[in-house]
């Protein structure tokens, strides 16, 4: 029974197999034969009895090939691989070369302008302008102490002491060769310089 069930199938498959050939060979031959292509760059006469055919043409290109000369190519040789000189920075220095490049030296400073010329020099022009006035000389100081005052409010005597030395004295009287007692106040005192301007005064307070 098993080898009867297996001739079975076996026929039944080839059986198949017969009638799809079959179905192809006869859609082969119903299928239309193509027409020819026209090669480019031939001319075909028409005759009398064809109907215009527009011309085919050739498919363009995006970019057009450019034509190279031979004699464009650049001749490539071993010594281009040998010496790393050829494969140099577009700068001028060899990329295979570590070591440090020499600094390009600083610019050369520009020199300073000359001073304006002064008076006395060849290349001054004009008169030479006036001396400057001579400058007063600072007032001396003051060493005394304002040791307080006697007398009554109107007419007050001022108490100085200078070196251990004691004087009394009033409104204008010079004291210690060199000052003058401008004005007596409660605890203060104010005093001049003789041979100076009387407005030039310093205030001397009070010695505790």
């Amino acid at each position: 029974m098993k080898i009867a069930l297996g001739n079975r199938r076996q026929l039944l498959l080839w059986g198949g197999l017969a009638v799809v050939l079959v179905l192809a060979l006869v859609r082969m031959q119903n299928r239309p034969e193509a027409a020819p292509t026209p090669t480019p760059g031939r001319v075909r006469v028409k005759t009398s009895g064809e109907e215009e055919q527009p011309p085919v043409s050739r498919p363009r290109t995006g970019r057009e090939e450019k034509k190279v000369s031979p004699d464009e190519v650049p001749i490539f040789t071993t010594k281009e691989l040998n010496s790393p000189q050829s494969r140099s920075a577009p700068g001028g220095r060899n990329i295979f070369d570590f070591r440090v490049p020499t600094p390009i030296p600083p610019p050369t400073p520009t020199p300073a302008p000359p001073p304006p010329p002064v008076c006395g020099d060849p290349r001054f022009e004009g008169p030479c302008p006036p001396p400057p006035p001579t400058p007063t000389p600072p007032p001396p100081e003051i060493s005394f102490k304002f040791m307080g005052t006697l007398g009554v409010r109107e007419s007050p005597i001022a108490v100085l002491s200078q070196a251990g030395e004691v004087i009394n004295a009033r409104e204008g009287d010079v004291v210690f060769s060199r000052f003058i007692l401008r004005k007596i106040n409660y605890e203060s005192i104010d005093v001049g310089f003789v041979g100076r301007d009387p407005k030039d005064t310093r205030r001397v307070g009070l010695t505790p």
